[in-house]
C-alpha cells in the first residue's frame, strides 16, 4: 500500500478509539515505518544466505506477532507511544498482505494507486473494534484470515477491518477478568505436578521394554509421558496469561 493508505487507516482507528494527537501520531509514523527502515530477513541462495528486506505483501506471522507482542508489552507498562509505533509497524503488514501483489508490477502499483484514493469505511472500523478480543490467539486468527485481494474496495475494506480489531484487541483491557486469573493459578498448580507424573509414566514405560512385554504399551506409555511433560493446554494458557502480564 502507499503510504497514504496506511496513514488514512491509522487515523481512522485512532478517530473512532479517540487516541490522543500524540499516539495517533506514533501510530501513523509506526504504520509506514517498515518502508523507511526495512525488517530483514534470510534468504537460501544455493548453499550461501543473503540477507534481504523482508517481504511485505507475504510476511512472515511470527514477524507481525513479534511487533504486537511488544506493543502489548509497552502498553501495560504504560509506554503508550513506543506501544502505538509497534503496532503501528504490525498493521503495516497486515494491510500489504491485502493487497495482492500479482505477476506485473505496473498492474500492482495502479491497484495501490486506487487504493491510495479511497477512504478507510467507517462500517469497518467499527465492526473491526466490535469483534475483537483481548486476546493473542485472537490476534493470530485475524493474521491467518487476512487474504491478498485485487478489487480496490475490497482490499481498503479488509485491510482496515482486520487493522481495527487487531488494535482494539492490542490495546484492549490491561487487567485480566476472573475466570482467566482462576485457569492460570488452577493450570499452574498442576503443571506443577506435571514431571512426576510424566517420570512415572515414562518408567513403567521402560519397564515394559526391558521386561520385554506388552511393546505397545511401551509405546503408547512413552507418548502418553511426553504428552505430559509438555503439557500444550498448560502452554496456551500460559501464553493467554502473558498478554495481561501475568506470570508464574
Amino acid at each position: 500500500m502507499k503510504w497514504k493508505s496506511h496513514v488514512s487507516i491509522a487515523r481512522a482507528i485512532s478517530a473512532e478509539m479517540c487516541l490522543p494527537e500524540e499516539l495517533e501520531r506514533g501510530l501513523c509514523n509506526g504504520s509506514v515505518e517498515p518502508d523507511r527502515r526495512p525488517d530483514l530477513a534470510y534468504r537460501e541462495n544455493g548453499r550461501r544466505l543473503r540477507i534481504v528486506r523482508a517481504p511485505h505483501h507475504n510476511p512472515p506471522t511470527g514477524t507481525i506477532m513479534a511487533y504486537l507482542w511488544r506493543a502489548r508489552r509497552a502498553y501495560l507498562i504504560g509506554n503508550d507511544y513506543w506501544a502505538m509505533k509497534n503496532l503501528g509497524r504490525a498493521l503495516h503488514y497486515i494491510q500489504d498482505k491485502s493487497v495482492s501483489p500479482g505477476r506485473r508490477f505496473r498492474r500492482h502499483d495502479a491497484r495501490e494507486e486506487y487504493v491510495a484514493d479511497l477512504t478507510p469505511p467507517w462500517e469497518a472500523v467499527v465492526e473491526g473494534i466490535e469483534i475483537a478480543e483481548c486476546s493473542p490467539r485472537f490476534v493470530r486468527e485475524c493474521i491467518r484470515k487476512v487474504r491478498p485481494l485485487r478489487r480496490p474496495e475490497e482490499i481498503m475494506y479488509q485491510a482496515t477491518l482486520f487493522s481495527s480489531a487487531i488494535a482494539a484487541s492490542v490495546l484492549g483491557p490491561p487487567d485480566a477478568d476472573i475466570d482467566l486469573i482462576e485457569r492460570y493459578r488452577k493450570a499452574v498448580r498442576a503443571h506443577r505436578l506435571r514431571p512426576a507424573l510424566g517420570g512415572a509414566a515414562a518408567a513403567i514405560s521402560l519397564t515394559a521394554v526391558y521386561a520385554g512385554t506388552y511393546p505397545a504399551v511401551a509405546v503408547a506409555g512413552m507418548a502418553v509421558a511426553a504428552m505430559i511433560i509438555l503439557d500444550p493446554a498448560y502452554r496456551r494458557i500460559c501464553t493467554e496469561a502473558e498478554w495481561f502480564g501475568l506470570d508464574d
